[in-house]
């Protein structure tokens, strides 16, 4: 055959270009032919296994399923080539959705059964049109339940915060809701006493944060529910700045008749206040003092302590612990 074509090519241009026209036509009517083939074949109807994801709607309010139930069947439909071969090429296929509603009771307590194939109608209803449901895998499917229960359990955060320099939360962390509603068995619900948030780590923070974040459902809970599935996290965050008062010394529980005088008579105080508040601290917002009646024997010193402060300021240091005295009648 090679020869043949080289000796046509070489011999005769004209014969070896008609030859090419016929072989063209030639492959241009095979495709004709397998195209109409395949429309043919595809257009007959065929049977054939597809597995589907399941969706079970109508659960009870009050009651908890128990077992697990499938969560795919295998549906045996029947369908021209056309539609079973979409079928077959999707990926996400979507959901049988199984009404709960259509559940027999058993005979035993809080049992029930669904038999699949007593609604293969109602199943194939959910197909697009030509195709019918003629069997489904597993046949029936038994729902035991349990009694369900609510109760109500406090948020945690589980939020690491760094904060930029000079950067500080004004108040503590706030969730809202501070408390959510579980849902579950008695025996599921003992074991939780709270719930917490993903884990969460905020880096260079520095301006008030307010984000919606979900909340851990872990392994332990997969039968729980949850009244929300997120919550608000809110912290207010400013600036702060280090400052410094001189204050004079009180003396606290001192006898009549009696008169001690410190050494020094007062005391630097050091402290951090938001830059906003800065010039709103004044000395009168804060009270030092040494109390009388703490006078060890032998001593000669007394501690400082603070006795009052704003609430506004944090950090509060004093330049000296102890202070040296002297009493006089």
């Amino acid at each position: 055959m090679k020869s043949f074509f080289i000796n046509v090519n070489k011999s005769n241009p004209k014969e070896a270009a008609h030859f090419n026209k016929r072989a063209i036509t030639f492959l241009f009517c095979l495709l004709i032919s397998v195209f109409i083939w395949l429309l043919l074949s595809l257009s007959k109807e065929y049977t054939i296994s597809v597995i589907f994801p399941v969706e079970y709607i109508n659960l009870p309010n009050d009651k908890l399923i128990a077992n697990h139930l499938p969560e795919t069947v295998d549906v045996e439909i029947k369908a021209t080539g056309f539609s079973l071969l979409i079928y077959k090429l999707k990926q996400n296929r979507d959901s049988i959705t199984i009404d709960i509603k259509d559940a027999r009771a058993t005979g035993m307590k809080n049992n029930s059964f669904i038999s699949f194939n007593e609604r293969l109608e109602k199943i194939t209803r959910q197909f697009s049109n030509g195709t019918k449901v003629v069997n489904v895998k597993p046949d029936t499917v038994f729902i035991n339940y349990n009694k369900k229960i609510t109760k109500r359990v406090p948020v945690k955060a589980n939020i690491t915060l760094a904060f930029e320099a000079q950067y500080q939360q004004t108040d503590s962390l706030q969730i809202e809701p501070a408390f959510i509603d579980v849902s579950g068995t008695a025996e599921d619900l003992a074991v939780i006493l709270y719930v917490t948030t993903i884990p969460l780590n905020l880096k260079k923070v520095n301006k008030n944060i307010s984000l919606k974040i979900d909340l851990s459902k872990v392994l332990a809970y997969k039968k729980v529910s949850f009244s929300q599935n997120s919550v608000l996290a809110k912290v207010n965050v400013t600036k702060f700045t280090e400052a410094s008062l001189e204050l004079p010394i009180e003396v606290v529980n001192l006898p009549n008749g009696l008169n001690l005088k410190t050494f020094p008579d007062k005391i630097s105080v050091k402290y951090q206040v938001a830059f906003d508040d800065y010039g709103k601290i004044v000395a009168p917002d804060f009270k030092v003092a040494v109390d009388y009646s703490k006078i060890e024997q032998g001593s000669n010193k007394l501690k400082v302590v603070i006795l009052k402060a704003p609430e506004s300021v944090r950090s509060v240091k004093l330049s000296n612990e102890k202070v040296e005295f002297i009493i006089r009648k």
